[in-house]
């Protein structure tokens, strides 16, 4: 059988879906973001090699339309209020807006630079947020 109503009801619907960040980020010129991504992520590397280093942070710089959709993440806004807010602000330079939209979140996500609530459980099986 290859639909089964039981299974699809414990997926959340991406659309639904409430992100929130995980990356440390600057705001520079023009409300562009950079969004820090930490060097190194083992212990003897940030013990021994990242003090005698300048800065310890590469730097994923965003666009114009990216940094709009970044600075506007804040764990509230499902991702379909997000695609509204895009359309609104950019018309017809962001379509396919769900598409584009749903694209970025999933490498922003992927990269480890978003979660979602919907996502991350606590220790006894329950989510931590529920909308």
């Amino acid at each position: 059988m290859l639909f089964n109503p039981q299974k699809n009801k414990s997926k959340p619907n991406y659309l639904e879906m409430h992100p929130f960040k995980t990356a440390e980020f600057e705001i520079v010129e023009c409300e562009l973001v950079n969004i820090l991504v930490p060097r190194f992520s083992s212990k003897f590397a940030r013990r021994y090699i990242l003090p005698r280093m300048r800065n310890p942070y590469f730097r994923a710089n965003l666009d114009e339309l990216g940094s709009y959709l970044w600075l506007n993440i804040d764990g509230t806004k499902s991702v379909a209020e997000l695609v509204d807010l895009m359309r609104e602000k950019f018309a017809e330079k962001v379509e396919p807006a769900v598409e584009r939209v749903l694209t970025f979140l999933t490498q922003l996500y992927n990269a480890g630079f978003i979660n979602f609530f919907e996502l991350t459980r606590r220790n006894d099986g329950k989510h931590t947020w529920q909308p």
